[in-house]
Order: C-alpha cells, then structure tokens, then sequence
C-alpha cells in the first residue's frame, strides 16, 4: 500500500521532469523556428539580393556583350582601316621606287649624254684649234701670196708701160693708119 504515493511521487516527479524537459524543449522548439524564420528571411533576403545580382549580372553581361561588339567593330575598323594605309602605303612606295628607277636610269643617260657631249666638245675644240692654226697659216700664206701677186701685177704694169711707151714711139715712127691698128691691138693686148 505504501507504494501508491511513492508511485505517486515518481509520476509526480516524471511529469515535473517531463514538463520541465517540454519547457526547455518548446523554448528550444521557440528559438529554433526564432532561428529558422531568421534564417528564412536570410535567406529570403539572400535570395532577393541573389536575384538582384542575377539581374545586374545579365544587365553587365548585356554591357559587356555590347562593348564586346563595339570592341569587335573598332577592331576590324581599325584592321580595314591599316590594311588600307597598307595597301596606299605600299602603292605610293612601288610608284616612289618606280620613280627613282627612271629617274637613275634618266640621270645614268643623261650622264652618258654629258660624258659624250664632252668628247664630242674635245673634238670640236680640238677642230676649233686646228682651224685656227690652219686659218693663221691660211692668213699667212694668203698674204704672201697677196704680196706676190701684188709684186707681180706691179712687175706687169711696169712691163706695160714700158710697152706702151714702145708702141708709142713706134707708132709715132709709122703711117698714122697703122697706127690706129697698131694701137687698137696694144690696147686689146694691154686690156687683156
């Protein structure tokens, strides 16, 4: 019979134990679902911040697409861009270096022009000396030559005279006819 209140107390003393460790138990169960609606909202939170990133991603994404393309634009502008510079610069150098071909092939001609005007200016100098030399002697002899037939002509017209100054004592010694005729032939004579 005694051990109804001690079963008693031990029902007591279980359900005092049992209600104290529900206590602790719903107040752990209360901070628990505390913990787990904060971390719902954490996460609610990190999931509305993760979307936000998303968004922002793809917005920078987009950006970043757009740049690439811009990026891509410029580049193959820039690329056409030097490949034309390329193409004009190597056009203006081919018709530079034609140029200077022709212009040392026309310097090279014009030289070996130069160097044959030269000699042909030696030669002609050379003629021009010779011609004078030749025209000094010419000179020379042209006025000794111009001497003698000065002398000559003198000697003559002195052998004229003299004939002339006979025939006239001759023909002052003849018939006056003959005389005429006498003089008529001395005077072709003469004038011949």
């Amino acid at each position: 019979m005694k051990s109804p209140p001690l079963l008693v107390a031990a029902l007591v003393a279980c359900i005092i134990v049992l209600g104290f460790n529900y206590w602790i138990a719903s107040s752990r169960s209360v901070d628990l679902q505390g913990r787990i609606m904060d971390l719902e909202g954490k996460v609610r939170r990190a999931a509305a911040e993760r979307g936000a990133v998303e968004l922002k991603k793809n917005e920078f994404q987009g950006e970043l697409e757009k740049q690439r393309q811009q990026i891509d634009q410029i580049q193959s502008l820039h690329s056409f861009q030097m490949e034309n510079a390329n193409k004009v610069h190597q056009e203006e150098k081919a018709a530079l270096m034609s140029n200077i071909t022709v212009n040392e092939r026309l310097i090279q001609s014009l030289r070996e022009h130069l160097k044959e005007l030269q000699t042909e200016y030696g030669k002609l100098q050379m003629d021009v000396y010779w011609f004078q030399k030749n025209q000094t002697n010419l000179q020379k002899k042209f006025s000794y030559d111009l001497s003698q037939c000065v002398n000559q002509i003198k000697e003559l017209k002195e052998q004229c005279e003299e004939r002339i100054d006979e025939l006239t004592k001759k023909a002052n010694d003849v018939p006056q006819v003959k005389e005429n005729k006498d003089f008529s032939e001395d005077t072709k004579k003469s004038s011949q």
